[in-house]
């Protein structure tokens, strides 16, 4: 990511002070069951997803290029007791464990470079959920460069070989405003000997 796009993420961050109060992906909060142990959060902004699964009992690393947004994070993770460690890093260079976590979450972020790590990132058994959007003649939310956007079918085919627990296509509601999605749970396949 360039230094343009991390300073633009710090000033929106710096500028939204209760970012990290937001509410969780509905997604994520309607398969929260199936998420457990350690978690990764890439793209975590402010912590709202991360925060969320923290209070459920996870241990979540929340990855972010933006100071701003973790550390609002980090102190309401410490004010709460949870178990939240954030990371300021740039996806597009940072490594990312081998199976490590037992999931993995990546909502409203897309960089297709991070499809397999982030697969990878996750232990045989292990899950993913991912939530983005897609291409639409209709305005995509906040996202307008169709670099950012799925295209239809797409992150289904980056998933073949796992184990679809969920898949979804279409029109939702994000916070008050229709927006084009795909939505993905899946289960990553066990090891073969």
């Amino acid at each position: 990511m360039s230094d343009a796009d991390r300073q633009r993420w710090e000033t929106r961050y710096a500028a939204e002070a209760t970012a990290a109060e937001r509410a969780p992906s509905e997604f994520l909060v309607a398969h929260a069951d199936l998420i457990h142990g350690r978690v990764l959060d890439v793209a975590a902004g402010a912590g709202r997803n991360a925060l969320f699964l923290a209070r459920r009992g996870n241990r979540v690393d929340a990855i972010d290029i933006a100071f701003a947004g973790l550390h609002q994070a980090m102190v309401a993770a410490r004010a709460a007791g949870l178990d939240l460690r954030a990371v300021q890093a740039d996806l597009d260079s940072f490594p990312l464990p081998i199976a490590c976590y037992d999931a993995a979450i990546n909502i409203r972020y897309l960089q297709r470079t991070l499809f397999r790590p982030l697969q990878r990132a996750v232990k045989p058994g292990g899950v993913v959920l991912f939530e983005t959007f897609v291409t639409s003649p209709q305005p995509a939310g906040h996202v307008r460069n169709p670099a950012f956007l799925l295209r239809r079918g797409e992150l289904r085919a980056a998933f073949v070989g796992w184990e679809l627990l969920v898949y979804e296509e279409g029109v939702v509601d994000t916070a008050g405003e229709p927006a084009e999605v795909a939505r993905l749970l899946a289960r990553r396949p066990p090891e073969r000997d």
